[in-house]
């Protein structure tokens, strides 16, 4: 895993568990893209949306921006965003933004944060 979730191969037969373990040992190591790389390869929706509503009842959104990105959840990814924003973390609103393709947000950003 040093080498990170995009450059490891696992058989399939034991996919789906390994990077659930993996996934779940990233987060408690605070390695949250990582994390939820991890749980997007395996396709665990629920735990990619679990993990970034939990970090986001703690007000963490840039962290939970991580997990959003994967999901395919609209609703969740704009409002992570926009709070990312709030908090000044124009980098992880941009990559949320840029999934969702709204260009008024975009260049909302470049404008007001050079991102």
């Amino acid at each position: 895993m040093s080498k990170g979730v995009d450059n490891v191969e696992i058989p399939e037969s034991i996919r789906k568990k390994t990077l659930l373990e993996a996934g779940t040992i990233l987060f408690k190591e605070s390695l949250f893209e990582e994390s939820g790389k991890a749980f997007a390869k395996a396709g665990l929706k629920e735990e990619l949306l679990a993990s970034g509503d939990w970090l986001a009842k703690q007000g963490r959104f840039p962290d939970a921006a991580y997990f959003y990105k994967f999901s395919q959840d609209r609703r969740r990814m704009e409002a992570c965003a926009h709070e990312c924003m709030n908090q000044g973390k124009g980098q992880q609103a941009k990559m949320l933004f840029e999934i969702l393709d709204n260009k008024n947000m975009l260049m909302f950003l470049q404008e007001n944060f050079g991102v």
